[in-house]
């Protein structure tokens, strides 16, 4: 297989909180230059957004403005940054996150994508899940209720792409509420790669064990707020993973931009690199 590159994010949250001394605006246009600059810098098949946009539905402090003020960020987000990015020319899937408790016809309204979504280059078939859809269009401020792996969804696509290589996309897998048959698919069928989640503001790459025949579950990081308890931010800085297929390869990296920040009080020049760097034998 000839090489391709892809890029994942999540996490990204327009909302009214300022985090790091940057206004939020300006890091909403950090986000946008920076994915620009990586394209530039080496371009990617595709753009794999994998939810939190916004807090438009959250339960916590003033709550989210959706319900509160009827404003979406999420709509702010897609109509005055993402479509920034369409110049690259390039497939793009924005899948829901929890704090976006849309409905499908709503989402699709709000974003021009769907809750779920798949996006196919070439021999790799990207399942994107929506792992937040119970509850939708709630009354009241809410987090969001996760749900297991939709398998009629995955083994429809499959099914309609036998031979292509998969990986897996949600905003949030969570092992431990997975179901039986889930675990199962991801031991047991070659095709299925490797698992993309965000949700937990971290860059990180975990080995889910033998149940899951080692396959590994790599965490997108944020462009937000560091999830790492009481750690500076740039433990999981603002950015992004690649992930390249290269022949019989698969790699990937968390990249962090260059960014000036402040944490407690002290400037922090924090200069473009990687960490959290994965490989894997496809054969």
């Amino acid at each position: 297989m000839s090489r391709k590159r892809f890029l994942i994010a999540s996490d990204i949250h327009l909302c009214h909180i300022d985090w790091y001394g940057v206004p939020t605006a300006e890091r909403m246009e950090r986000f946008v230059r920076h994915v620009k600059e990586e394209y530039e810098r080496d371009p990617f098949e595709a753009l794999l957004l994998l939810g939190d946009y916004s807090l438009d539905h959250w339960k916590w402090d003033i709550q989210g403005c959706f319900l509160t003020e009827g404003r979406s960020c999420t709509k702010e987000f897609a109509d005055g940054y993402i479509s920034q990015l369409f110049d690259l020319g390039i497939p793009m899937a924005m899948i829901a996150g929890n704090h976006e408790q849309y409905g499908y016809k709503k989402w699709n309204d709000i974003t021009g994508y769907d809750r779920k979504d798949f996006i196919l280059s070439d021999d790799i078939l990207f399942i994107l899940l929506d792992t937040f859809g119970a509850d939708l269009d709630p009354a009241e401020h809410s987090d969001g209720t996760f749900i297991p792996a939709d398998m009629e969804y995955i083994k429809m696509l499959m099914n309609m792409y036998p031979d292509k290589k998969v990986i897996l996309c949600a905003h949030h897998f969570d092992p431990e509420k997975e179901t039986e048959e889930f675990k199962t698919l991801v031991r047991e069928d070659k095709r299925v790669l490797c698992l993309l989640g965000g949700h937990v503001h971290k860059s990180d790459v975990i080995d889910l064990g033998e149940k899951w025949g080692n396959k590994a579950l790599l965490y997108t990081g944020n462009y937000s707020y560091c999830g790492i308890k009481d750690a500076s931010p740039t433990a999981s800085m603002w950015g992004f993973r690649d992930l390249i297929i290269d022949g019989n390869t698969l790699e990937s990296r968390y990249i962090t931009p260059e960014n000036d920040i402040v944490f407690e009080g002290e400037s922090i020049h924090h200069p473009y690199g990687c960490q959290d760097e994965y490989k894997k034998d496809m054969r």
